[in-house]
């Protein structure tokens, strides 16, 4: 074996190792014991308030072998839901790993832990680190306005903290909320943060500007017609299309109308303004001077308007087929219909004197005389004849009742047609309410009848 001299001694090299080995082994575990007994655990707990949070801190030294291990458990109280994100956050970035309801942080050092108590209390206390907000810990700013700072107070042991780390995500040009940090090192590893809320808010109300006059009249039965309207916001821009306009205008019935524009941004700031719509009293227009009636190869005309019914019948040879003028107005009025959803197909259109005869017949024949008067024309005196009337829709009382029959009683005249028997009129036409049966006029004649409520025969003054 190998030996070493230690003076005139001389020691086998083996019983030297395990010598050192045994006395490494002692050290080992007399250490080991100490270090490891819970009595060697410290933990120190500690709340510090600042003006918009609270933080419950409970920070604990072990000692575990020749490492510190550091372990600092924080819980987060704040009034204020976003102050509380971005101080989690803030912490986060600090080291913190979010546990639950808590953020924990765990760091290991070499050497045993100092007994840092004194340290520790000293720097969560007020008189040592004065700390506050100047100014209101919440602010409104209104859009458009530039925002004044009014910083903090920050002193560490009575002395002024110059470096002051600001942190901000505030944006004057847009409406939100937004939060203002402050930060200051009190020593490498402990920081206090404070933070101010800043709202910026749009309180300024839309303005709405009508197109036309504020106060309106429109004849009776006449079809308002929105002039139009515009709507601006300081902040939103051009908003027209949010426009609301409550109430609307029923031109066959007389009054005033009171139309309500209103408009909310997108800070709900509303605003609204009024249209004044009078619809004028009914004005029964019918031809006051005596009709001129001209009577020619058998075809009446009063006022330039061919004329057929019950009293004022056709010649047997008549035979116009259909006019080509009412056949497109019809075909126009039908594509009309179609666009809201409607339907109007073409039932019955010209007929001539044979074919009515003919019809007549059959109902006679199913009726008798008296009922088939009050549905169906004699041969010579149904306007089918004339090639400017048609049936269409229906040709059923069920008809009436669908919105169909509605829109046709509201809109035909814009195409030149009447309905030629209205309902109720039957001690004037003869004929039983027929919804379907539209004889063409022409736009101009067909409106003024329109807007009279009366008959062919009452507008013309003649039975």
């Amino acid at each position: 074996m190998f030996t070493i001299r230690i003076g005139n001694k001389k020691i086998k090299l083996l019983n030297w190792l395990i010598f050192l080995i045994f006395v490494f082994l002692i050290i080992y575990i007399v250490g080991l014991i100490f270090f490891m007994l819970p009595i060697f655990t410290k933990t120190y707990n500690y709340k510090l308030e600042k003006e918009n949070y609270v933080i419950n801190s409970k920070v604990t030294f072990k000692n575990v072998w020749f490492t510190c291990k550091e372990k600092q458990e924080y819980v987060i109280k704040a009034e204020d839901k976003d102050i509380y994100n971005v101080l989690e956050k803030d912490l986060i970035n600090d080291g913190f790993k979010k546990r639950k309801n808590k953020l924990i942080k765990i760091s290991k050092s070499l050497g045993t832990c100092k007994d840092d108590r004194i340290t520790y209390d000293k720097q969560h206390s007020s008189k040592y680190v004065l700390f506050k907000l100047n100014g209101k810990k919440e602010e409104n700013l209104i859009y458009g306005n530039n925002y004044v700072e009014n910083y903090v107070i920050a002193k560490i042991n009575n002395k002024k903290v110059k470096n002051i780390i600001i942190k901000s995500n505030l944006n004057e040009n847009k409406v939100g909320k937004y939060i203002i940090s402050y930060t200051i090192n009190i020593s490498p590893c402990y920081k206090q943060r404070l933070y101010r809320k800043v709202n910026v808010i749009d309180d300024e109300k839309p303005v709405i500007s009508l197109i036309g006059e504020k106060e309106m009249e429109i004849e009776y039965k006449d079809v308002y017609k929105e002039p139009g309207y515009s709507a601006t916001d300081n902040y939103d821009g051009n908003i027209t299309n949010k426009v609301n306009v409550k109430n609307k205008i029923n031109s066959k019935k007389p009054g005033t109308y009171e139309l309500v524009y209103s408009v909310k941004d997108s800070s709900s700031n509303n605003t609204s303004i009024k249209r004044i719509v009078k619809v004028k009293e009914k004005e029964i227009k019918t031809i006051k001077e005596k009709p001129q009636i001209k009577i020619k190869d058998g075809i009446t005309y009063v006022n330039g308007v061919l004329l057929v019914n019950k009293t004022h019948c056709l010649p047997k040879d008549y035979d116009p087929k259909v006019n080509k003028t009412a056949l497109k107005a019809l075909k126009n009025m039908q594509s009309a219909s179609k666009v809201v959803g409607l339907n109007l197909p073409l039932i019955s259109g010209y007929r001539s004197y044979k074919t009515q005869n003919e019809l007549y017949k059959k109902y006679v024949k199913k009726d008798g005389e008296e009922k088939a008067n009050t549905y169906s024309a004699k041969p010579g005196c149904s306007e089918h004849q004339t090639g400017l009337a048609f049936d269409i829709g229906k040709v059923d009382s069920s008809f009436a009742n669908t919105n169909e029959a509605k829109w046709i009683m509201e809109n035909a005249h814009l195409y030149g047609f009447i309905v030629r028997y209205p309902k109720d009129k039957t001690n004037v036409t003869g004929y039983i309410y027929e919804p379907w049966h539209v004889r063409y006029l022409g736009v101009d004649i067909a409106t003024k009848v329109w807007k009279s409520d009366l008959t062919l025969e009452e507008y013309l003054g003649i039975n």
